[in-house]
């Protein structure tokens, strides 16, 4: 599949960090255990990690444009291992410590996308930035897949985070190891102003300022605008995938390690397998816009379904099958459809980072509004991620705008 030697590094280097972002899967539970409202918790560093990461995509999206995507690629990575480090105290501070350090070396994904698209062409961008948005995109579920295999194949991995914290740690110095490997795919080398990235993280913080920018490029390249909300939709309907670790454990469903480490392991496959299959061979062959439209249909009557699958193990792994091999490819579909636009305008590192943390100001949003609904009703999450559903029904519907 992967051609260019440097993409298959990209890809590891942005799943290795996904894992190492979200492997801790049941087992954060362990850190707030002593703590109420457990569901609502459990979705809520999820929620902090992105609010963090809106200040720093777009800065770190900017560096790379300026000075190139190699040390932004090596800087964060390192951080990254340093974000895992603060796991090694099994406490509720270390894990809020690391959602806010982790959310702040984000912006790695928007570097990684930035290089795919200075790699290739508009046929091979379709097919490649599609599976890298799915994996950033279904981290919550890519993550507990990678990682938990420690649970499985380890007994004390399943009773206590330790085993797993120790190999996303490995993880993490492993990355640093790859960095060193990835070769520059922006060959812009210019003195960065301290000033100026201070100023982009600090205009991250207005979001009026980037919803500001996003409209100016939507004037240069027009219709980039409704694909963007699109994408946008499309994320905050998967934000139940972040609340899938609350529902297994807390529902009715009272999942224990070892058979949540099974669930990530059978969904992300699935989801994993249907995305490279599509993007590979079926992608460029159909309407992208009748796809995302029926998929979002499909996944309004699948939330419905998984609000009724909390005392029904057999009905929720039917569910989520059927899900991972269709609506997981709607992330990665309308993602690669905004990387192409995002290529053509230019500016590729700071457009992402600015999409970026929209995205993840969204996905906080979502996130939190996951976090309080699950405080009310355990199933009340995917009701109204079914309503975000119908509205990317909706502008999928719209007819496309044309330069």
């Amino acid at each position: 599949m992967f051609k260019k030697h440097p993409l298959i590094l990209i890809f590891t280097i942005a799943l290795l960090d996904i894992i190492a972002a979200n492997g801790l899967g049941a087992l954060i539970s362990d850190y707030v255990i002593n703590l109420p409202a457990k569901p609502v918790l459990l979705t809520a560093g999820t929620a902090l990690m992105l609010s963090v990461q809106l200040a720093f995509s777009p800065a770190i999206g900017y560096w790379s444009d300026q000075r190139g995507r190699k040390p932004a690629t090596f800087a964060t990575t390192i951080a990254s291992l340093l974000s895992s480090l603060l796991l090694l105290p099994i406490q509720t501070w270390g894990y809020v410590a690391n959602r806010c350090f982790k959310g702040a070396t984000n912006g790695l994904y928007s570097v990684m996308r930035s290089s795919v698209a200075d790699l290739t062409e508009k046929d091979e961008l379709l097919q490649y930035s599609g599976i890298l948005s799915f994996i950033v995109g279904a981290g919550p579920v890519i993550g507990p897949m990678g990682a938990g295999w420690v649970m499985l194949v380890f007994s004390e991995g399943r009773v206590s985070p330790m085993p797993t914290v120790l190999f996303l740690l490995g993880l993490g110095a492993l990355n640093i190891g790859l960095s060193f490997l990835f070769k520059e795919t922006n060959d812009k080398n210019e003195p960065v102003d301290l000033k100026k990235i201070t100023e982009k993280a600090t205009n991250a913080l207005k979001v009026t300022a980037l919803w500001k920018q996003l409209a100016e490029a939507d004037k240069q390249l027009p219709g980039l605008k409704p694909v963007f909300i699109m994408n946008l939709l499309a994320t905050l309907g998967m934000g139940y995938y972040s609340f899938f670790v609350a529902f297994l454990t807390e529902s009715h469903l009272i999942m224990t390690p070892r058979e949540t480490a099974w669930f990530f392991l059978y969904f992300g496959s699935l989801a994993l397998a249907a995305n490279v299959i599509f993007f590979t061979y079926i992608a460029k062959h159909v309407n992208k816009r009748k796809v995302i439209l029926c998929l979002a249909l499909l996944s309004i009557a699948l939330q419905a379904l998984y609000s009724f699958s909390d005392s029904s193990v057999t009905l929720f792994y039917v569910v989520a099958g059927v899900d991972a091999l269709t609506v997981s490819i709607m992330t990665g579909l309308t993602g690669s459809l905004l990387s192409i636009m995002v290529k053509e305008g230019g500016g590729q590192g700071e457009m992402f980072g600015n999409i970026q943390a929209l995205g993840g100001l969204a996905s906080f949003v979502t996130a939190l509004i996951n976090s309080l609904l699950a405080g009310l009703s355990i199933v009340a999450p995917f009701i109204f991620c079914s309503l975000k559903y119908g509205c990317c029904c909706h502008l999928g519907n719209a007819p496309a705008r044309r330069k």
